[in-house]
């Protein structure tokens, strides 16, 4: 009954969606729902935007918004819209277009460690069901020859791009992350790497804004994202993503206090569309939203 109700809840929506697109000629973008579309730096700027008024509704990844409605400042003020699932998708970690022997190394430590430190730093911030590597995972960039893995190698580090959002990037201390599910698994990563090619690669980490992810690796400026990037068919054909790596879906998030404008099906469909909803720019959540 429950899948039954949130299926019918997503075809109903994206007719009501179609209807009020094309009877409004002064909307300047098309949208999916909402009235007012607002974009904001980061996922985590959604937040206080929610609680002060400014948004009705936050689009934002589940692996985040699962960690801040338990915790921190939060917890007791937001929720997640249960049965309101608007897209699902996989984290994967994007280098630049023709680097597929560096990504194929990625990839190589990411399955090795898919049993052992992957599942242990899963269950340390509380993301083991959003896992999906597997011992069946398998590296499609296995036979890859060019010189990018060279070229890494005599650079003697890998800039990692990222933006701050727990419980995958969080705790910044002097520019330097310390905690994140994936601080952690890069650095992981990078020490599977250095022991089984007996190389000594650092890492390193920096902070970009995620709405210029795609130019700052363009221009040499950090050798991944590896920071919750959502792989679609469009990053998938500009640059070289890894195997998916973590689960997850866009949710919207509103006021505990507001609950109960989103308790079924009718009312959600009602409200969603009343709403100021409040994204990051270039984020999934954002395109979930755009028609």
């Amino acid at each position: 009954m429950k899948k039954l109700f949130t299926l019918l809840l997503t075809v109903i929506m994206s007719m009501v969606a179609i209807f009020a697109v094309g009877c409004t000629e002064e909307e300047p973008e098309a949208y999916k729902f909402g009235k007012e579309l607002l974009r904001y730096d980061s996922q985590l700027d959604t937040l206080p935007k929610l609680v002060n008024g400014d948004i009705d509704v936050s689009i934002i990844d589940s692996v985040m918004a699962g960690y801040y409605c338990k915790t921190g400042n939060y917890a007791n003020q937001i929720a997640i819209v249960e049965d309101l699932v608007l897209a699902q998708e996989k984290y994967g970690i994007a280098g630049r277009k023709n680097d597929k022997a560096f990504v194929s190394k990625i990839n190589e430590a990411l399955i090795a460690l898919s049993e052992t430190r992957y599942e242990e730093i899963g269950d340390e911030y509380g993301l083991t069901d959003s896992l999906c590597l597997d011992d069946e995972t398998v590296n499609p960039l296995a036979n890859a020859t060019d010189n990018s893995w060279n070229q890494i190698v005599e650079s003697g580090k890998i800039v990692i791009g990222y933006t701050i959002f727990a419980p995958i990037c969080y705790d910044v201390v002097d520019d330097e992350p310390t905690k994140g599910f994936d601080i952690d698994l890069a650095k992981a990563v990078v020490n599977y790497l250095n022991q089984t090619y007996s190389v000594n690669l650092d890492v390193e980490f920096l902070l970009i804004d995620w709405d210029n992810k795609e130019v700052d690796l363009a221009n040499d400026n950090i050798d991944l994202i590896w920071n919750g990037l959502t792989i679609t068919d469009e990053r998938a054909n500009a640059m070289c993503i890894s195997v998916p790596y973590l689960n997850n879906n866009q949710v919207a998030v509103v006021m505990k206090s507001n609950l109960s404008k989103y308790s079924d099906a009718a009312k959600i469909l009602v409200n969603m569309n009343k709403a100021v909803i409040g994204v990051e720019k270039g984020s999934a959540g954002e395109s979930v939203v755009l028609k």
